[in-house]
């Protein structure tokens, strides 16, 4: 009995070992482009209180804020450049704060906002982006532009000196469903939908298949409260109180995926293992 479970066990980390073989000390490097593109987004100031000359043609910046009077609400994104080096754990690549404070009607008032993020990926390893899970078709290798493109939605709602004044909102976007209790001066909100390009599905989290050194890999992005990425946001509508100021973090995970050779071998030497058991017993 304790030879099975002996065999059971060197058979785990055979096939933990086989998973991760192919790959480097580093599977790949990350880098996150992310900034604020503000088109028909209404009044505001880039965060050094200067006007924006590139409202019009794409620029993505770092923040902007709204406001006046020592009042002023902001949206803050930093980017970051993690090795991956580790499977199954959590690797930060950018934090998105929104400084929610009451604005007075009497200043300039941001309306929406678009977060466009970019995620580029370098390796010392073979291989890149593949065409789907577990393929081993790459089509963005990281020897040419291995890369992923995705835009976020912002919308600020317009503060009321009441909380019963404030305009009615879904609570969870979808309309016809339950409206939202306020608990402050109209809770803002972020609708956290992204617009991946294809075949990427257009909502967080979700999931860009790799092929690195011969081995099928799952990246998975995701959104999270915390900062070491421990909890998961599900899709859609995040509510932010005034008075407050509220963390969001993008995360990368990345996940290696059984060969179904492997995983073929795998089950049929647990088969042999039980079959072993059985005739021992029935001797």
């Amino acid at each position: 009995m304790k030879n099975i479970a002996f065999m059971k066990n060197l058979l785990a980390i055979v096939l933990a070992s086989s998973l991760s073989f192919g790959a480097n000390a580093t599977f790949m490097t990350i880098e996150a482009d992310g900034g604020f593109v503000m088109k028909d987004a209404g009044e505001y100031t880039l965060l050094d209180g200067s006007a924006d000359p590139d409202q019009t043609d794409g620029v993505k910046h770092a923040g902007v804020r709204w406001g006046g009077d020592g009042a002023f609400s902001s949206l803050i994104l930093e980017n970051f450049t993690p090795d991956i080096d580790a499977l199954d754990t959590a690797y930060m690549l950018s934090k998105l704060t929104h400084n929610n404070f009451v604005i007075s009607a009497e200043f300039i008032w941001l309306t929406t906002a678009e977060i466009l993020g970019d995620l580029s990926f370098t390796s010392t390893n073979t291989g890149g982006i593949a065409s789907a899970i577990g393929s081993s078709i790459v089509t963005d290798a990281f020897t040419a532009d291995a890369t992923s493109d995705f835009n976020i939605g912002f919308k600020e709602t317009f503060n009321q000196a009441v909380v019963g004044d404030c305009s009615p909102e879904d609570e969870d976007g979808v309309a016809g469903g339950p409206s939202h209790v306020f608990t402050s001066a109209c809770d803002d909100y972020f609708d956290y939908s992204v617009d991946n390009t294809a075949p990427l599905p257009d909502t967080l989290p979700f999931t860009i298949p790799f092929y690195i050194d011969g081995v099928s890999y799952a990246l998975e992005i995701y959104i999270s409260f915390d900062a070491d990425g421990s909890t998961m946001l599900p899709p859609g509508r995040i509510w932010t109180e005034e008075e407050l100021s509220t963390d969001l973090y993008t995360f990368a995970r990345l996940h290696a995926i059984p060969e179904p050779s492997t995983l073929a071998i795998f089950a049929l030497t647990l088969m042999g293992l039980v079959f072993s058991q059985r005739r021992k017993a029935g001797k």
